[in-house]
């Protein structure tokens, strides 16, 4: 449940619901915004998707309008959206999910300050850059652990740098300068942060233009293992190389490293992608702004604004492991620019005057994708809900699972409560019973907690609410 009581600024937008089909895809109006850059830029990612009971998808996004960030949700898979709600002044949003549920931001002030906010808690929003240099154009990941990884752009002597900080608990970890490896000319832009197998790397992407080198344009990548970041892996040319955007991920082990970037060293500039299904997939035309998305080992969502035609429109190159490529184009009527993907869900902006329009699109999961998804085999009953003094929380396994755990979470994502080796009966109901207190006997507040049942790689959660 999110709560925001202190903004009261006013958003007039118009909604509207209804759903035209392109290229047998879904297309759905969002929002209404007064930037043209609403959904910019490709390497933050704007779109997350939270995987709730039996894949129904509740999908949030966040944009700018001219002077303030917003986010909107959809729970039917982009049909009808929530009005925008705004989230504070600032522009180039970026969103992530935690297995938790919570919504995780970061965004850049009009002072040119990197922010952070959990939009699931009260805690006010966190200064992650804190630093009298200009920032701005940031991107998180959220780890299994709860820790949010940001990187950004500041500028630093007038030399823009990519920095990277964690938030973890409220509090904020040390702040490290990750670029810097080329010559004193060198600038960097445009970062990128994700998770990839194996051993769960925090992957960090970026462009570089460094005047005093032979091949000037360069794409960087780079990854931390165990608190240790590596060297970076270098991609170099005379010709421009820019805009790269990482695959959104959270290390599961059918993600393979997977990202995209801008391309002239054949002479026209492309939209090329690196892994993924499928493999690379350069474009033909004038092709910027790539994203990419890829779903277990068997789909991938390739996406890219192409300016060919005199008119910028979207484009698209979908893999399936069972038939092979599929191309398209969103033929909108009016320029389109600015893609964002996450899943089977894309997001753009669109038109050349004021109100621009924010539409999304559902190109959907394929048959058998069941197979890459793992689906719950746990069920879980808490009566009553809500509760003043205690609640019994009946649990039901589908497997003969051993090391039952329930786990109790306040809002902010902090572990306080802990029922360990817990009695699995395989399809029979189990159950523990919990006094609203943490792990010291201490009753806790009144609000909205997480329940999760945990009992090897199965996970269910169900949100629990304390009463006065």
């Amino acid at each position: 449940m999110y709560i925001l009581q202190s903004i009261v600024k006013y958003f007039s937008v118009l909604l509207i619901c209804g759903a035209v089909c392109l290229h047998g895809q879904d297309i759905y109006f969002v929002a209404n915004s007064d930037s043209p850059i609403a959904t910019a830029y490709n390497n933050s990612h704007k779109i997350a998707p939270k995987y709730e009971e039996y894949q129904n998808d509740t999908v949030y996004l966040v944009f700018q309008s001219s002077d303030s960030i917003y986010f909107v949700w959809t729970a039917n898979q982009g049909i009808s959206w929530t009005a925008p709600i705004p989230v504070s002044e600032g522009a180039f949003p970026a969103i992530d999910i935690c297995p938790l549920g919570f919504r995780h931001l970061a965004w850049q002030s009009p002072s040119g300050e990197i922010y952070y906010d959990c939009l699931d808690d009260w805690s006010p929003p966190i200064n992650v850059s804190n630093s009298s240099e200009q920032s701005s154009l940031p991107d998180l990941v959220v780890d299994s652990n709860n820790v949010k990884h940001i990187v950004w752009v500041e500028n630093i002597s007038g030399r823009d740098q990519i920095f990277y900080r964690t938030v973890a608990n409220g509090m904020l970890g040390d702040t490290a300068c990750i670029s810097g490896f080329g010559s004193t000319l060198a600038v960097y832009n445009h970062p990128g942060i994700s998770i990839f197998a194996p051993n769960n790397r925090i992957y960090a992407i970026w462009d570089c233009l460094d005047s005093l080198c032979y091949s000037p344009h360069q794409i960087h990548l780079r990854y931390l293992e165990n608190e240790i970041w590596s060297a970076p892996r270098v991609w170099a040319h005379y010709l421009p190389m820019r805009h790269p955007s990482i695959d959104y991920s959270h290390g599961q082990p059918q993600d393979t490293l997977s990202f995209g970037y801008e391309d002239s060293t054949t002479g026209t500039m492309q939209a090329s992608f690196y892994g993924g299904n499928g493999g690379g997939h350069p474009t033909q035309g004038y092709s910027t702004y790539p994203v990419v998305s890829t779903v277990g080992p068997t789909w991938s969502y390739l996406l890219w604004q192409e300016d060919s035609a005199g008119t910028s429109c979207i484009f698209y190159s979908l893999y399936y492991s069972y038939s092979g490529w599929v191309h398209g184009v969103l033929n909108t009527q009016e320029p389109a620019r600015f893609p964002n993907v996450c899943g089977a869900y894309a997001v753009w902006t669109q038109g050349d005057s004021a109100p621009y329009s924010i539409y999304f699109a559902d190109f959907g999961y394929p048959i058998g994708i069941q197979e890459n998804v793992t689906a719950s085999r746990i069920n879980i009953l808490t009566r009553p809900n809500p509760f003043s003094q205690k609640t019994d929380i009946r649990y039901q396994i589908a497997d003969n699972y051993k090391n039952v755990r329930v786990s109790i979470y306040d809002a902010s994502g902090r572990l306080v409560r802990t029922f360990n080796e817990l009695p699995s009966d395989i399809g029979n109901p189990s159950s523990v019973i919990w006094f609203g207190d943490d792990d010291s006997g201490k009753e806790l507040p009144a609000g909205v907690y997480l329940c999760c049942v945990s009992a090897e790689n199965q996970t269910a959660i169900k949100n629990v609410i304390k009463a006065d």
